[in-house]
């Protein structure tokens, strides 16, 4: 009986427990354009919206794989993008990209 008993409290403690579980989950509406190659003194343009003045000394440049490389934001999905140096273009892209991705264009 006294078995028995034990038994019984084992399983109902044991059954008793419960599981706490976090998920993180990263912002799905958020992806990246790069730019690498020569891409100072240009213009881009994402989607006909303003160009932005890609000027050295005035934005943000990292190194990736031995490159200069320069970063900007996008929502996912569909996107035009236009490089203009001096007026001409010289990239006219159609991309997509998916959350938390980056996409390379080359500027030469």
């Amino acid at each position: 009986m006294k078995f028995l008993s034990l038994l019984l409290l084992v399983f109902m403690t044991v059954g008793c427990q419960s599981n706490y579980q976090t998920v993180t989950q990263a912002d799905d509406s958020i992806a990246y354009v790069q730019l690498s190659g020569n891409f100072w003194g240009t213009e881009l343009i994402i989607d006909d919206n303003a160009p932005i003045v890609i000027t050295e000394g005035k934005l943000e440049t990292f190194k990736l794989d031995g490159k200069e490389v320069i970063k900007f934001e996008l929502g996912t999905g569909s996107h035009r993008i236009k490089v203009l140096r001096a007026g001409k273009l010289v990239v006219d892209r159609k991309i997509y990209v998916s959350d938390g991705n980056t996409f390379e264009v080359v500027v030469k």
